[in-house]
C-alpha cells in the first residue's frame, strides 16, 4: 500500500506541491509511513543516533513548521510586534542545526505561540494547518524516544502498527478523493494505476480501502 503509492507521489511533487490541501495530506502520509517503518522494525532500532527514519520525520516537521512560522511572523509585523516576530520566525536550516531535544522544544514553542494567538492568526495559518503541524511534531517526538522504548518493551510496536496502518488508509482515502484535482494529468493516471495495484492485492478487505473508519 505505502511502498507503491509513495514513489508516485515523490515523482510528481512538482504537480501537487502547489495545492496546499493535497500537499498537507501527502506530508501526513509520509510522516505516518516513517512511524510505520519504525514500528515494523521493532527491536532492530537500538541506536540512539540519528536514524534515517528520524531524519525523515525531522525534515517533515522542520519544513512545515518553518513555512508556518514565516507566515506567523508576518502577522507579528502587522501587530507592530518585533519581539513576537523574532520568536515566531525560524528557518528549516536553523532547526536542523539544533540538537534533537532542543529542536523538539523549539517546534513546540512555535506551535504554542501560534495557538495562543487564536483566531487572529487564521488569515495567515489555518486551524487545519496547526493540527497538521502538531501531528508532525508528535511524529518526530515519537521517533526520538522510540529506540529507548524498544529496549524496554517491544510489544509497543505490535500494538502501534495496526493503528498506524489504519491511519494511512484514512489518508489514502482522502488522497483518492482529491486526486481529480489533477484530472487528465500523467500524475493522476500514475496514481490511479498505483492504487489499482494496491486494491488488486488487497481484495480481502476492499471496504477498508474505499472508506475510512469512523473512529
Amino acid at each position: 500500500m505505502l511502498t507503491v503509492v509513495g514513489p508516485v507521489l515523490d515523482n510528481n511533487k512538482t504537480v501537487w506541491s502547489a495545492n496546499s490541501v493535497f500537499s498537507g495530506y501527502v506530508t501526513d502520509f509520509k510522516a505516518n509511513k516513517v512511524l510505520i517503518d519504525a514500528a515494523a522494525q521493532g527491536g532492530n532500532i537500538i541506536t540512539t543516533g540519528a536514524t534515517q527514519d528520524k531524519i525523515n520525520a525531522a525534515e517533515a516537521a522542520f519544513d512545515f513548521g518553518s513555512k508556518l512560522s514565516k507566515r506567523a511572523s508576518v502577522y507579528a509585523l502587522e501587530q507592530d510586534n518585533s519581539e513576537m516576530h523574532d520568536q515566531m520566525r525560524v528557518s528549516k536550516g536553523s532547526l536542523s542545526q539544533l540538537a534533537d531535544s532542543k529542536a523538539s522544544i523549539k517546534l513546540h514553542d512555535i506551535y504554542d505561540r501560534m495557538m495562543a494567538i487564536g483566531e487572529g492568526l487564521s488569515p495567515f495559518v489555518s486551524a487545519e494547518e496547526l493540527t497538521r503541524f502538531k501531528a508532525l511534531i508528535d511524529a518526530y517526538d515519537k521517533l526520538l524516544s522510540r529506540p529507548r522504548e524498544l529496549t524496554v518493551n517491544r510489544k509497543v510496536h505490535n500494538e502501534d502498527l495496526p493503528e498506524l496502518i489504519q491511519a494511512s488508509r484514512k489518508l489514502l482515502y482522502k488522497l483518492d478523493s482529491l486526486i481529480n484535482l489533477f484530472d487528465g494529468t500523467e500524475f493522476e493516471a500514475d496514481y490511479l494505476n498505483a492504487r489499482r495495484i494496491v486494491n488488486t492485492g488487497s481484495r480481502k478487505a476492499p471496504v477498508n480501502e474505499a472508506t475510512p473508519s469512523s473512529n
